[in-house]
C-alpha cells in the first residue's frame, strides 16, 4: 500500500491538511499529502490567535508541521499539483501533473481558496503586510494608530469600519464610491468613524508599508494599515469536479465532520465550509481544528468499513 495506494490521500499542504495528516499517522493509517506550493497566508509577517504559536511565522508553522509528520513512518509528502482524481469510495486514482498516478480509500481536499483583491493600485503587494483581512489575526500590530477599511461590499464594511474602533480611535471608510444607507451613516458617527467617498486611486508607502490611501479628487488620507473584505474562489477545481456542492460564496459544503456528501471525500480548511457557520470565519486555527476533526471522521469510517 505504501508505493502506490493509501488510506487516504490529502489534497494540500495547508494547517488543515497538516493536521488532517498528524492525526491519520497517529492512528496507524497511510496517508499521502500533496504540496502544492505556498498557501494563502504566506506573505503575511506571523500567524495569530494559534495557542503556542503566536506571531510564528507562516512557512515556518508550515515547515515545522511537515518535520513533525516525519516520526510517522506511514504518512508521506510529495510536492507537486494533483490533475485529477477519478473512482469511487474505496478506489480512487489520483493522477498528478508529471504523470504519476496513486489509489487511495478516502480522499481529504485541503486545497484552500485564494483571494481575489480589487484592482487598485498598490493593494496586492501589500496584501497581508499592511493590507489585510482579518482583525482578529491582525488589527493587535496596529492598535492606536491610523486604520482604514477600503469598501468592497456595502453595509458590511460599515460594521467592519465600526469594529475596528476597538483596536483605534482613528479609523476612516473609504466608500470607494459606494453609496451609505442612513443605517450605516447613523452607526459610523456613533463610532466616530470619518468617510471619504470618493474613488480611490491608490495604496502608497514603502517596503510593503502603508503610509496613505490617495483618491481621484482631494487629499490622501495617512494611515498604517487598510483592512478589506476580499471575495475568495476555490484554488483549486477539484471539489467541484468530484461533484461537491458549493454554496453561495464558493465553498465546499460540508457536515460537521467535513463530509462533503459525495462518497469518500472529505473537505477541511477555508476551502469549506458548514451551513451552520457565518461566511468568512476563515482563520488557522479553525482550519487546523477541522482537520483534526476530519481526519477522525475518515478513520472511523475505514474502521466500521473494515469490520465488514
Amino acid at each position: 500500500m505504501r508505493d502506490t495506494g493509501y488510506d487516504a490521500v490529502i489534497v494540500g499542504a495547508g494547517p488543515a491538511g497538516l493536521s488532517a495528516a498528524l492525526v491519520l499517522g497517529r492512528s496507524r493509517r497511510s496517508v499521502l499529502v500533496i504540496d502544492g506550493g505556498a498557501g494563502r497566508n504566506s506573505t503575511a509577517a506571523g500567524v495569530h490567535g494559534l495557542l503556542a504559536c503566536d506571531g510564528m511565522n507562516p512557512d515556518a508553522l508550515r515547515a515545522t508541521g511537515r518535520e513533525q509528520l516525519a516520526e510517522y513512518p506511514e504518512v508521506r509528502l510529495r510536492e507537486g499539483r494533483v490533475l485529477t482524481v477519478d473512482g469511487e469510495r474505496g478506489r480512487f486514482t489520483v493522477a498528478f501533473e508529471d504523470g504519476g498516478r496513486v489509489n487511495a480509500r478516502r480522499i481529504v481536499l485541503a486545497t484552500g481558496v485564494i483571494e481575489d483583491l480589487p484592482g487598485i493600485a498598490g493593494l496586492a503587494e501589500r496584501w497581508g503586510k499592511s493590507v489585510l483581512g482579518c482583525p482578529y489575526c491582525h488589527a493587535w500590530e496596529f492598535r492606536d494608530r491610523p486604520l482604514a477599511v477600503l469598501a468592497t461590499e456595502g453595509r458590511q464594511d460599515a460594521m467592519f469600519a465600526a469594529q475596528l474602533t476597538r483596536w483605534s480611535s482613528d479609523v476612516t471608510l473609504c466608500t470607494n464610491g459606494f453609496t451609505l444607507s442612513a443605517d450605516d451613516q447613523a452607526l459610523l458617527r456613533k463610532r466616530a468613524v470619518r468617510v471619504r467617498q470618493e474613488p480611490v486611486r491608490s495604496v502608497e508607502g514603502p517596503e510593503g508599508e502603508v503610509e496613505r490611501i490617495t483618491f481621484r479628487e482631494g487629499g490622501p488620507v495617512e494611515c498604517a494599515a487598510v483592512f478589506l473584505h476580499a471575495t475568495t474562489r476555490q484554488a483549486d477545481s477539484l471539489a467541484e469536479e468530484l461533484g461537491c456542492v458549493l454554496q453561495d460564496d464558493g465553498t465546499v459544503r460540508i457536515d460537521d465532520v467535513g463530509f462533503t456528501g459525495v462518497p469518500g471525500v472529505y473537505a477541511a480548511g477555508d476551502l469549506a465550509r458548514r451551513e451552520s457557520c457565518p461566511p468568512g470565519m476563515t482563520f488557522v486555527v479553525t482550519a487546523a481544528a477541522m482537520g483534526f476533526v476530519t481526519a477522525t471522521a475518515v478513520d472511523h469510517e475505514l474502521f466500521e468499513e473494515e469490520l465488514d
